[in-house]
């Protein structure tokens, strides 16, 4: 398994190559100067030949390139601000040497190991988190909004918030819907759930989300009288005087329909998928065999149909990393919520390619980091895949 992860790693690190290279190119060929905007002003003409040579905009794109490149993965800031956290970091990388070479013969035992490790290695990090001062060295933003990496780390908390809650509610609907249509095939339900998700895919993320700005928020306000969830921001402006409940509700109601409006599609994925994997697992010979063994029906789907129905769902969810911070990006522009997608849409008119690569790069190592953890759930779901 060790060398799996570390060969896919590789992998990873040179499609994140290429894949710099290429749009890092894109953005060149597209035409245009970040000190574009300063030519309209008198004033500031005369500063742009000096704003050149610093930004380094007068070399060739492929030096431009190599400079980003290693400026990219070059530290900037590292300090350890208490000794607690690197005992931490020692601790988890200890335990999970001990987990690993533990064998325990049982059908338990590989999942309850990956989701130890993967505890462990959140609350250390989490621990750390505060104690460690880590920065890469992502160079300026060209709009004079300081260091791209404050910027990223800066914005990627409210798209965090926003894309879990996102990806929550897929998985908490769009699962259990396609379960239910699989079982109920047919049926009044399956065929309703089915009209929903081809409705659902085939809309536009920007009409979900301007609908729902207009029905749930400024129609049900004008009909109820009553101010259920806002149409833009991610807290209102008295947020900080706010109690605890009151800031919990706040957060809600303004989380609410940028959520639902992400949600809405994958939910759609979800059932559509989920179903499809039900409705094969339960027509194979051991699920009929199960059948006739007399075991219960609830057993059957749950304890031996579920479980290897959720392996094309593992797939889909960790490749849905991408798409639903794809929406977000749309979905913050229309809500107003001040995370990495505003950010991108503003560095792109602004031709501010720092950013750019920022963005584009860490939604880069996003999807790369999630197909290794969905290989590594193909082998806690399934007990005969195996990474020799």
């Amino acid at each position: 398994m060790l060398a799996y992860i570390v060969r896919r790693l590789v992998y990873g690190a040179v499609t994140l190559l290429a894949l710099s290279l290429v749009v890092f190119f894109l953005i060149q060929a597209g035409g245009g100067s970040p000190l574009d905007r300063l030519r309209g002003n008198p004033r500031l003409t005369p500063l742009i030949p000096v704003l050149t040579e610093h930004f380094g905009l007068d070399k060739p794109a492929l030096q431009q390139y190599l400079t980003w490149l290693r400026n990219f993965v070059s530290v900037d800031t590292f300090s350890i601000d208490d000794a607690s956290a690197v005992l931490a970091i020692g601790g988890a990388i200890a335990f999970t040497a001990v987990l690993w070479v533990v064998v325990v013969e049982r059908s338990w035992w590989r999942s309850a190991r990956a989701f130890t490790i993967l505890l462990i290695w959140v609350g250390a990090l989490w621990y750390a988190k505060g104690r460690i001062t880590f920065a890469l060295n992502w160079s300026q933003s060209f709009r004079g909004d300081g260091p791209v990496w404050d910027l990223i780390f800066g914005a990627v908390g409210a798209t965090f918030r926003l894309g879990a809650a996102a990806l929550l509610l897929a998985l908490i609907i769009g699962i259990p819907l396609g379960i239910y249509q699989a079982i109920r095939q047919y049926s009044f339900f399956d065929q309703l759930g089915t009209t929903f998700s081809f409705a659902t895919f085939s809309t536009p993320i920007f009409i979900i989300g301007v609908g729902l700005q207009l029905i749930m928020a400024l129609y049900l306000e004008r009909w109820t009288g009553v101010k259920v969830f806002y149409v833009a921001g991610m807290t209102s402006t008295d947020y900080t005087d706010l109690g605890a409940a009151a800031q919990i509700g706040d957060v809600f109601q303004h989380l609410t329909l940028p959520a639902i409006s992400i949600a809405l599609i994958s939910i759609a994925q979800y059932s559509r998928f989920q179903r499809a994997s039900m409705l094969e697992v339960m027509h194979s010979d051991y699920l009929r065999t199960a059948k006739a063994k007399g075991l219960p029906r609830r057993r059957v789907i749950v304890k031996h149909a579920l479980r290897n129905a959720l392996i094309p769902i593992v797939t889909l969810v960790s490749l849905d990393i991408a798409g639903i911070i794809g929406g977000a990006i749309i979905t913050e522009s229309i809500f107003g919520w001040p995370g990495i997608g505003r950010l991108y849409i503003g560095a792109i008119g602004a031709v501010d390619y720092p950013v750019i690569m920022a963005v584009v790069m860490s939604i880069g190592i996003a999807i790369v980091v999630m197909n290794i953890v969905a290989d590594i759930l193909y082998g806690v779901l399934d007990p005969r895949v195996r990474y020799e």
